[in-house]
């Protein structure tokens, strides 16, 4: 079970399910190697407009950031068998919850 105060978000790809966490590390890694900043990456994730690179170097980040030993390849090889658009929607998930303020989940709201 995902440690949600830590940032995790569990994904499935496949028959499988994963814990992944966007570190703040891993967040500059992904913008180093894309070249775009993490909330233009969303807004383009948003408009449809990502490759499969950036899908990759994502979803490895994130399945490295939950504790999972897996490298590029390991990533590649998943993307494969669970299809393009499972792990598209996969790290859709993981930048929303990344990039949310889960703190507005669980404080109540003043009534009015």
């Amino acid at each position: 079970m995902p440690n949600l105060l830590r940032g995790e978000t569990e994904i499935t790809l496949g028959s499988d399910t994963y814990t992944c966490r966007l570190t703040l590390d891993a967040l500059m890694k992904i913008e180093a190697a894309t070249g775009i900043g993490i909330i233009k990456m969303a807004t383009l994730m948003g408009e449809g407009d990502i490759s499969l690179s950036h899908i990759v170097t994502i979803l490895h980040l994130a399945l490295r950031g939950g504790g999972n030993d897996v490298n590029q390849k390991d990533t590649t090889n998943l993307i494969e068998s669970s299809g393009i658009v499972s792990a598209t929607a996969a790290v859709a998930e993981l930048l929303t919850s990344t990039l949310t303020d889960s703190s507005e989940d669980t404080e109540k709201k003043p009534e009015e």
